[in-house]
């Protein structure tokens, strides 16, 4: 018995609407960390952690956070869903942690105060919209 299918588009509309519905609508957020009263990014803070948090949950009473890593050149690209998908729509409280210390060596000291690894003693605040993807982090020096 041979199987023919005849209404190929049966097959592909769950198909398609499983792909679609990844998640929340994101924007995506490149950015720079700049340590104050500096016109060049903070290539010094290579290594360390952007993490985001919406303020308020979106309508199912979720916050979905984004993350990322400063490169080589104090830049970083926000991932929520996806790689470098961005962040979902609104404030965002912001936080930048040190590396993760791998070995028994002493730890780095820290270039920036500890408080801005705390996204409810940071100060740093993100809105997050269509069509402004660049943003500007600024810190202090420890």
């Amino acid at each position: 018995m041979k199987y023919q299918m005849k209404h190929p588009i049966a097959f592909l509309l769950p198909l398609l609407f499983i792909i679609g519905c990844g998640g929340p609508k994101t924007h995506p957020v490149n950015g720079s960390v700049f340590f104050q009263g500096s016109a060049e990014p903070a290539k010094e803070l290579s290594g360390y952690s952007i993490t985001m948090e919406p303020e308020l949950p979106n309508a199912e009473g979720k916050k979905h956070s984004g993350s990322g890593l400063i490169d080589a050149d104090g830049k970083f690209k926000i991932s929520t869903f996806e790689q470098n998908d961005g962040a979902v729509p609104g404030k965002h409280k912001v936080a930048i942690t040190p590396p993760v210390q791998n070995g028994d060596g002493p730890a780095p000291k820290p270039l920036i105060p500890t408080r801005y690894g705390d996204l409810g003693t940071s100060g740093l605040i993100i809105n997050v919209e269509a069509g402004k993807p660049e943003v500007k982090l600024e810190v202090s020096k420890k």
